[in-house]
């Protein structure tokens, strides 16, 4: 029998390498947990957030992941593209997301607001009408993205490819906005 909660809310747990597999979570509100190595495959997470928890290195593969938020939490390492695409539905808001892979997967309309992406994937993803505003991207990869609409004002730290994303009314601010000139063989002068 698969174990449901239901409106819950758990606030400084320990769940650490726990098994929390199959379980069904409807609009739990998790604060201060640690999730770190946790298995949380084949799980359903339904309208539920996570604030200020470590998310590092849980494993999400097939989990159900509809109407999610992250807030101030921290996630390193997490395979995203690894669980179920169907409604799939997550944001994130001043968080830390390190090494996470995020390839192949809907995200249109997703937040990732005031956020750090350090060294994430995004290959093949669709990420329109995204929300990247002040979001540092340092070493996060765009490939064959779909960036149409999304939003990167007052974003750092990208670089991202005109030639092998689609952008088309994606929105960027200044001094940014100049790293797509690295894609052109030009000398600048000052």
């Amino acid at each position: 029998m698969t174990e449901e909660f239901e409106d819950k809310k758990f606030v400084k747990k320990d769940f650490s390498n726990q098994n929390l597999s199959k379980r069904i979570f409807v609009e739990c509100t998790f604060e201060n947990c640690n999730f770190s190595n946790a298995n949380l495959s084949n799980t359903q997470l339904l309208n539920s957030s996570f604030k200020n928890c470590n998310l590092s290195l849980v494993n999400f593969d097939k989990a159900k992941l509809q109407e999610v938020f992250f807030i101030e939490s921290k996630l390193v390492g997490v395979q995203f593209f690894k669980s179920d695409k169907f409604l799939l539905s997550i944001s994130f808001k001043k968080s830390l997301i390190e090494s996470c892979n995020f390839s192949d997967m809907p995200l249109k309309n997703s937040s990732f607001n005031e956020s750090t992406l350090r060294r994430c994937d995004f290959v093949s993803t669709d990420l329109f009408k995204a929300d990247f505003k002040k979001t540092n991207l340092e070493g996060t990869r765009f490939h064959m993205a779909n960036l149409k609409e999304a939003d990167f004002s007052d974003a750092i730290n990208y670089s991202i490819d005109p030639f092998n994303n689609k952008i088309e009314k994606a929105k960027f601010s200044k001094p940014d906005v100049y790293s797509f000139l690295n894609f052109f063989d030009i000398v600048i002068e000052e």
